[in-house]
């Protein structure tokens, strides 16, 4: 479920739960629970990109009737994933030079993208006796 962003890249609090609809609270609930984080433009907490595409996955919990509460097992998972990742590309990042930064980089989307179709494969697998399949 990828948004269509535009190029838009910030959002007041009311301008965020319009676009992914959600009401004002859900996003306030988002940020209190780290799923998202404001920053300060011109004196007004803005969100970017990345809230919006949260927001909206939130969104989609909600119509099942998961909370933001309960999303924290998502959250968690995701700090522990990104911390072994970190530990992965780290010594290719203390390198100077540009060449060992892409490959960082690289290292990095292909992990990602690896943990979430390992992630997929496993909910997948452990729900498999629930649908018979």
């Amino acid at each position: 479920m990828e948004p269509d962003l535009g190029a838009r890249s910030s959002f007041s609090a009311e301008e965020l739960a319009a676009a992914a609809g959600i009401g004002v609270e859900v996003v306030r609930e988002l940020e209190e629970y780290g799923f998202i984080a404001s920053r300060l433009v011109a004196g007004v907490p803005c969100y970017g990109d990345d809230a919006l595409v949260v927001a909206r996955l939130a969104a989609g919990f909600r119509a099942y009737g998961i909370e933001s509460r309960h999303l924290r097992t998502f959250k968690h998972a995701a700090e522990r994933e990104a911390g072994l990742f970190s530990q992965v590309v780290t010594p290719l990042l203390r390198q100077r030079n540009p060449a060992a930064h892409e490959r960082a980089q690289a290292a990095l989307a292909e992990l990602t993208e690896l943990g979430c179709a390992l992630h997929a494969s496993l909910v997948r697998s452990e729900l498999r006796d629930l649908t018979g399949g």
